[in-house]
């Protein structure tokens, strides 16, 4: 994971730590045959999984993943949600750059905060965020995250960042599998077959435009494509779904990697469902 500055002159990579510590990787090309590290060593919150900036630079919205309850050596150790950086020293490539956490929000009912992806809306800001593993993966497994009355999977949730100091979310755009009502009726549910545990979590999402977009689409793991009318930020209601068929007719052995593969047939319909 990793993202661009909007003026294309610093690249930072993500996903660069083991634990509560590590390095936030960030290359600076503003002369392209010349690339230079910039390396920025942290400890505690702001760690990116994956991350986006504002227009001119100076603010990172990093996803920081975290699991419930795992243990300090994980990747994912630590609050999950969102953490606001001040990149200003970097941006401007002042002697002895320091950044400075502006804001953090986290929540607890999902797991591996993955993409902060701004928008504008009605003159306000925002970000929607995604979370690539849900409650399930915290200490306890699906049945502790159930009985603390987290989601099963991961979702979006809409953040007001307009008051950068003060995020909110202010919506979220939860399916029935995601609704932490619903989480315990996944706990009878078989691993997918060769594939392990079942998974809906929210992916990634792409907008229609970046101000004033009127469609997000998300992917996941097992939901398909899902299309959001996104309007009105603080009311998003799906519009639109896409779901390929996968009637399994065979598996065969993976010589490189030892899993197993998954033959479809080849003649199936793809086709938009309006709900």
């Amino acid at each position: 994971m990793g993202g661009w500055a909007e003026d294309g002159k610093t690249y930072y990579i993500g996903q660069s730590f083991r634990g509560v510590n590590g390095i936030l990787p960030i290359i600076d090309v503003t002369d392209p045959y010349n690339a230079k590290w910039l390396l920025w060593t942290f400890t505690g919150d702001g760690r990116p999984h994956d991350l986006s900036t504002n227009q001119d630079g100076t603010r990172m919205y990093s996803g920081q993943p975290g699991n419930f309850g795992v243990a300090p050596t994980n990747s994912s150790f630590g609050p999950d949600g969102l953490v606001i950086l001040d990149m200003s020293d970097i941006q401007f490539r002042l002697p002895n750059p320091q950044i400075r956490i502006v804001s953090r929000l986290f929540w607890n009912d999902q797991g591996q905060a993955e993409q902060m992806l701004p928008f504008f809306s009605h003159g306000r800001s925002y970000l929607i965020s995604t979370d690539e593993s849900g409650g399930q993966a915290g200490v306890g497994g699906l049945a502790a995250a159930c009985a603390r009355g987290a989601s099963a999977y991961g979702y979006s949730n809409v953040i007001d960042i307009t008051d950068d100091t003060n995020p909110r979310i202010v919506s979220k755009t939860m399916l029935e599998v995601h609704d932490p009502a619903n989480c315990s009726k996944f706990l009878a549910e078989p691993p997918e077959v060769g594939g392990g545990i079942l998974d809906y979590s929210t992916e990634r999402c792409a907008l229609d435009r970046p101000r004033n977009p009127t469609l997000a689409a998300c992917g996941s793991r097992g939901t398909g494509t899902r299309v959001y009318n996104i309007r009105d930020p603080l009311h998003p209601a799906e519009i639109a779904y896409w779901k390929g068929p996968a009637p399994r007719r065979a598996f065969l052995p993976d010589p490189v990697a030892g899993h197993r593969l998954s033959i479809e047939p080849s003649k199936s319909k793809r086709v938009w469902r309006a709900l």
